[in-house]
């Protein structure tokens, strides 16, 4: 699903006119910029302690219930299949993305100055994003018979997955709470295909396949264990928050980078490019009665139809993650907020958001979100966050509320965050 570029001009139309009015009716009930004790971002503090698990996978074409029986590995009766299809073209997407970071935090003093404090940061990362046509999932989920005496379109399809580690240090200023680090990345294992194009055609009774291929395809070395280091690189992660006025309203602009980096993955890597076309006609096997060379060896058949591998290091870019937002600090306990962000993952779109959220019972407060685009379209997301002791906050929120309650919806979404200020 394509976004309407006039979206996001949208979204900041609704949030200024609804901020406007809402500052006509009771500008008085914000005395400073900081009045905001439900945001627990606003209040320097000596030594923090933030921890966030996210968790999301989405798509504008498969829906809940493939991917639930293609994780359980039940049977996938074609009816289910079919009304995962999807469109015509190559504009189906999906992927996921998985996160885990602790954020340490703390001083007095840093480097001779108050307003500076030491930032270290470990996480876990692992992404993948796919794009591909209606031709290639019905080859993949009903065979290419299907296909019989014409021509599929496996092209143009682009996939990518990536899983690291992280551990980083740098700076972060005490009251903005803009930070700068430097993470050492440890590549744990990487895929990568860009089929620019794929047309496959089965003649009648599939006597043979006349593949026309243009692609590539890199992974990292499959004989390791995917518990060790098999790349080594370097990220930067950094954020700027300024804190300013909409009409003496107190608000704060954020701009961020995240993993903006690569990773030098080992020389045991596989790659190989092809730009070629391949004729399959079977496979000979002589002497079968006497059980001799029954087993074919994958190297001999990836040789006869022109994929062999070849062995050297990759360097790839990581998934970074660029973003900015807007956040409003309303009267009567509100708060509106867009944001935006974009990846370098097939499939990804630039993602919007516009939330609102309402403090409530001087502990609490409730989310209410629109977005639009990433690996989706559009949804609806609830968060709740709750202050349970002094400097102790707890969060829970879905991007994607519907995807927890139907099958037929596509994608679900879970973020959690603990927050521990001292």
């Amino acid at each position: 699903m394509a976004i309407d570029p006039h979206v996001p001009l949208g979204f900041v139309a609704v949030l200024l006119s609804t901020v406007c009015v809402a500052q006509t009716e009771a500008e008085n009930h914000i005395t400073s910029p900081l009045d905001t004790t439900y945001d627990c971002h606003c209040t320097p503090a000596a030594h923090r302690l933030e921890l966030r698990l996210d968790g999301r996978y989405d798509s504008n074409a498969l829906r809940n219930e493939l991917i639930t029986g293609l994780w359980q590995g039940t049977f996938l009766d074609r009816e289910l299949r079919q009304r995962s299809a999807g469109r015509s073209d190559s504009g189906n997407r999906g992927g996921y993305l998985l996160s885990g970071t602790l954020d340490l935090i703390w001083g007095e003093k840093f480097l001779g100055s108050e307003e500076t404090q030491a930032h270290i940061r470990v996480g876990y990362h692992e992404a993948l994003g796919i794009r591909y046509g209606s031709d290639l999932y019905h080859a993949t989920f009903f065979g290419n018979s299907d296909f019989e005496n014409s021509t599929a379109e496996l092209g143009d399809a682009c996939m990518e997955r990536v899983s690291y580690q992280t551990i980083g240090f740098g700076l972060e200023d005490r009251r903005s709470r803009s930070y700068l680090l430097l993470q050492l990345v440890n590549g744990r294992s990487f895929s990568s295909a860009d089929i620019r194009r794929a047309d496959l055609f089965t003649a009648t009774d599939g006597r043979y396949l006349h593949l026309d291929l243009d692609g590539d395809h890199a992974r990292s070395d499959t004989s390791a264990s995917p518990a060790f280091s098999q790349g080594i690189g370097l990220a930067l992660s950094a954020e700027v928050n300024t804190n300013f006025k909409i009409r003496r309203l107190p608000s704060k602009f954020t701009f961020g980078v995240s993993d903006l980096g690569a990773v030098a993955w080992n020389d045991q890597s596989l790659s190989v490019n092809s730009d070629t076309t391949i004729l399959f006609e079977g496979i000979r096997v002589d002497d079968v009665l006497e059980l001799d060379q029954v087993i074919i060896g994958a190297d001999d058949l990836q040789d006869s139809v022109g994929l062999g591998y070849a062995q050297r290091a990759l360097l790839k870019p990581l998934p970074v993650r660029c973003y900015l937002g807007l956040k409003v600090y309303a009267p009567h306990n509100m708060t509106y907020e867009l944001q935006a962000e974009v990846r370098n993952l097939p499939g990804y779109l630039p993602y919007a958001s516009m939330s609102a959220s309402h403090f409530f019972a001087e502990k609490n407060s409730l989310r209410l979100e629109v977005n639009a685009g990433g690996f989706g379209g559009w949804r609806v997301g609830l968060g709740y966050q709750r202050t349970l002791t002094t400097g102790l906050e707890v969060m829970l929120r879905t991007s994607n509320a519907l995807g927890w309650v139907s099958g037929h919806a596509r994608g679900r979404a879970v973020m959690i965050g603990v927050d521990y200020a001292w």
